[in-house]
């Protein structure tokens, strides 16, 4: 049987779980040869050179390139470069601490051989401990062990070990291989097995990897088997039996490939669903990755995926963050890059997971898409001008389709000195459209040209707060927008969706994402930001900024085509406050003083007194007179119970709804050279119908493969600010 997985160091915070370091201090080095002009210090009682040999007799020591003997007696072979010992001796060196009964080492090819020993050696900067009733090392860093033990705790300590027959340390390959072995955990044997390899470093190796066990309401009790498959250097491949008890077993793959093109991966997923009716038994997904590079500025992208059924991730998900997924993206880009001209080419399409969603509420397919960039930030008399230009073609059944193009250069004269700055800016917008299948009043030629012109200020103010360096900032900023109205509604919605009103906003040219829409504006954007900041630190303690547009003109582009008559817009501020460096605050708000009410907000309490303890407590409301309004409120926490213990997390709860949407549970035991964790997951389901709830365990043996669910994947993605260990 063979076992791989990655060595986890000791933890920061278990370090002071563990013994103090002995005065012996594992280091790393590279092997080398034996330099017979360097000299070799022998001491001794007594002395005595005859035919080459030197005995010693009585507190022996024998120093010689940072390796050190220590024994009774021990004669020394200056030809051979053979020392023998009889009895006790100690021996260390960079990387191997020994002490012994019997030994014979030779000086020159740095190799020994030794009765009972007790050992620590270092392994890729990992501590192996343990006894041997023989032991033996080769010129190339191997290491034999018979009737052996074999630990990453310190010495003494036999939280685990492992108990073998023969173990073979292979530090060049970076894999260990034990033969008759027995894994024991607190006195416990809880694997047994005739052959067992495991990792003494990174290097990747052909084997199974550490199995898990889970709980979860739709798939019962799991089982996963993984088994990683080293094909070549650059191929690999994972492959994982997953044993539900409610659903049958799924095949799992990972296939990655690097070649010249750069990186790509292939995730497969196949079952044939024991809960489902026949004609619907075969489930499946899959998905293809790839990243690369090739020349100097060119990268390529690609990421398609197809599953079998829309309910797939809801029954079968698993990852440990379940969401609603309604598409699929397909997506092929080719980028290009040289600072100042930049280009893409893009075929994006979806999958519709959900087929109950209508055809003309689908996303549209760009086949292709075509941009390009040029910036020149550099001009005569200081202006600077950028151009932009966006083909695509919009294709969706029973639905209108055509290409689109839009053209649109820029010519800005930013003016900046050390306390102001302005920017004067015109911009000129051609877009034209080509359609198929209109309906009745649309033409299937439509033009769009107009110009705008945009104005942006600020003045940079300060003030010395105190005499330890601290000052106060004061920041006013102006943004004056101008675009002409122009009537779109013949143009199809291919990819314009209204934008949330936020603080960035303000300083926004268009109401709208995408180039369908673009919004008609009069209008000044008025804001203030002021900050502290600890200038012999560097530290921005304090940054509060609010603002808010004045409007000119009424809006006639809108969403529901109704025009928009109001003469300002809501109040948006943001505040981030960093008190007395273990709380901050993040604030966000949305105003609307005309009805007096709050339409989002949101609030970020976080206290961290050190890495190992944290709390936040959160809000957020939505209040915009839709469908989506909700009020939740987030707790999270990590925090060290006494000196081994510690607990993680989080609590989701809806206002709106008066129910809970995700509990999360975690507790964490950590030892010098284990740890245990446990957690518990309690979220809402995907139809928004009922709460599911799963459970996972973990067992980590600090130097060998975690057994178990990754926890820490859970509760990173669960608690801000958590990061996991192993």
């Amino acid at each position: 049987m063979l076992l791989a997985g990655s060595c986890a160091n000791a933890v920061a915070s278990g370090e002071n779980l563990c013994p103090a370091a002995p005065e012996f201090t594992l280091q790393q080095t590279d092997n080398f040869a034996f330099d017979p002009l360097l000299p070799v210090r022998a001491t001794a009682d007594s002395v005595v050179s005859k035919d080459g040999v030197v005995t010693l007799e009585g507190n022996t020591r024998i120093e010689y390139q940072n390796r050190t003997l220590n024994a009774e007696n021990a004669s020394y072979n200056r030809e051979t470069g053979e020392v023998l010992i009889d009895g006790e001796v100690s021996y260390q060196s960079n990387g191997v601490q020994l002490s012994s009964q019997n030994a014979n080492f030779n000086l020159i090819d740095s190799t020994f051989a030794t009765g009972d020993s007790d050992y620590q050696i270092n392994l890729d900067g990992e501590r192996a401990t343990g006894r041997a009733s023989s032991l033996e090392s080769g010129p190339n860093g191997q290491f034999r062990l018979t009737d052996a033990t074999y630990s990453t705790c310190p010495p003494g300590d036999l939280s685990w070990f492992i108990e073998a027959e023969d173990i073979l340390l292979d530090n060049e390959t970076g894999v260990g291989t034990a033969t008759k072995i027995r894994l024991n955990f607190k006195g416990v044997p809880i694997l047994v097995v005739p052959t067992f390899s495991f990792p003494i470093s990174q290097k990747r190796k052909t084997g199974f990897l550490a199995p898990s066990l889970a709980r979860s309401e739709r798939t019962g009790i799991e089982l996963h088997l993984p088994w990683y498959w080293n094909i070549r250097p650059n191929l690999d491949a994972t492959l994982t039996p997953r044993i539900m008890s409610r659903r049958g077993v799924q095949l799992q793959s990972q296939w990655r490939y690097l070649n010249e093109q750069g990186i790509w991966q292939f995730d497969s997923e196949l079952l044939r669903d024991e809960r489902e009716s026949a004609g619907e038994r075969r489930r499946s997904f899959n998905r293809l990755r790839h990243s690369g590079s090739f020349g100097e500025h060119w990268v390529t992208e690609l990421d398609a995926s197809e599953v079998s059924d829309r309910d797939y991730f809801e029954d079968l998900g698993d990852s440990l963050q379940i969401t609603s997924i309604s598409h699929l993206e397909r997506r092929a880009d080719l980028r290009y890059s040289d600072g100042i001209y930049s280009f893409l080419a893009r075929a994006q399409s979806f999958q519709t997971v959900d087929q109950t969603i209508a055809a003309e509420d689908r996303p549209y397919r760009k086949l292709p898409q075509l941009r390009f960039n040029a910036d020149w930030p550099t001009l005569r008399f200081g202006l600077e001008a950028d151009f932009d230009a966006e083909l695509v073609y919009f294709d969706r059944s029973s639905s209108v389709t055509g290409s689109r193009l839009d053209i649109y250069p820029r010519l800005s004269w930013p003016i900046t000195r050390p306390a102001w700055y302005v920017n004067p800016s015109v911009t000129t917008r051609f877009t034209q459209y080509r359609l198929n299948d209109a309906t009745d009043g649309i033409p299937s030629d439509i033009d769009r040209a107009f110009s705008t012109a945009s104005l942006e200020a600020g003045l940079f103010l300060d003030r010395p707060v105190n005499n330890k360096g601290k000052i106060q900032t004061l920041e006013p900023r102006l943004f004056f927008l101008r675009v002409p109205f122009e009537n779109q509604d013949l143009i199809p919605e291919f990819d314009s969706v209204p934008l949330d009103f936020n603080f960035s906003q303000l300083f926004r040219e268009n109401r709208f994402s995408g180039s369908d829409r673009i919004a008609d504006s009069n209008q000044l954007s008025l804001a203030l930001t002021t900050r502290l900041i600890d200038l012999p630190s560097g530290r921005e303690q304090l940054l509060a900024s609010i603002g808010q547009i004045a409007y000119f003109d009424d809006r006639r582009v809108t969403v529901d085509d109704a025009v928009d008559t109001d003469k300002f817009s809501d109040f948006v501020a943001e505040i981030e406050a960093d008190l007395d460096n273990d709380w901050l605050l993040r604030t966000s708000l949305q105003w609307d003083p005309q009805e007096n009410l709050t339409v989002r907000s949101s609030a970020l309490l976080t206290y961290r007194p050190d890495q190992h303890r944290l709390v936040n407590i959160g809000h957020r409301r939505v209040n915009t007179g839709s469908s989506a309004e909700t009020e939740q409120l987030d707790f999270s926490v990590l925090w060290p119970i006494r000196d081994r213990w510690r607990f993680a997390g989080r609590w989701n709860y809806s206002i709106a709804g008066d129910t809970s949407l995700e509990s999360l549970v975690g507790l964490e035991y950590q030892d010098c050279c284990w740890s245990f964790r446990v957690a518990a997951r309690r979220y809402i389901a995907d139809d928004g119908s009922d709460h599911e709830t799963n459970y996972y365990l973990q067992l980590v043996l600090k130097g060998l493969a975690p057994l178990g669910e990754d926890i820490g994947e859970l509760l990173e993605a669960g608690v801000l600010g958590y990061e996991d260990e192993y």
